[in-house]
């Protein structure tokens, strides 16, 4: 399994985690599992800790990582699509940040909302819960509805084998 210290930092991952040969996860990371980690993924905890909660999924070449003032807080039955990048934010429960999404730090996305492919959700910006998130710099379109939560829950159970 591609996991790698940092300094005095390994990470911890729970069972069930699984890793593409060529993801990574990098140093003060702890990953509830169970998780999938796809082909060029990563988990770079360096200047501060990842924490990822149960029931994960991250696509191909994305990557979270933190800033040293910043940690990077992602809850349970989350799903991060192919090309994005979360840095140093905080990502609530159910939350699907689709394909190119960017979430910058100290940003926070409410458990339940969706950020829409090729979105930018800016430094420090802050939305609640059921958030539809989309553009460039991101805002608030609308709720998500009960069907576009139940389908991000649905895909990461998929993607975990379920």
């Amino acid at each position: 399994m591609p996991l790698l210290a940092y300094l005095q930092h390994l990470p911890e991952v729970g069972a069930d985690v699984a890793l593409a040969d060529d993801a990574f996860v990098v140093g003060k990371v702890s990953v509830a599992g169970p998780a999938m980690l796809e082909s060029s993924a990563v988990l770079r905890g360096d200047q501060n800790r990842i924490m990822v909660g149960p029931r994960f999924r991250i696509g191909r070449g994305s990557t979270v990582h933190v800033e040293l003032a910043s940690e990077t807080q992602i809850g349970a039955d989350v799903w991060l699509g192919d090309g994005v990048v979360v840095h140093a934010c905080e990502l609530g429960d159910g939350t699907r940040v689709e394909d190119g999404g960017l979430v910058l730090s100290t940003s926070k996305v409410g458990g339940g909302s969706i950020v829409a492919a090729n979105s930018l959700v800016p430094e420090g910006a802050q939305f609640p819960e059921n958030s539809y998130i989309s553009g460039t710099p991101g805002k608030r379109l609308r709720d998500t509805t009960a069907e576009e939560r139940e389908a991000t829950r649905l895909m990461v159970e998929r993607a975990l084998g379920g």
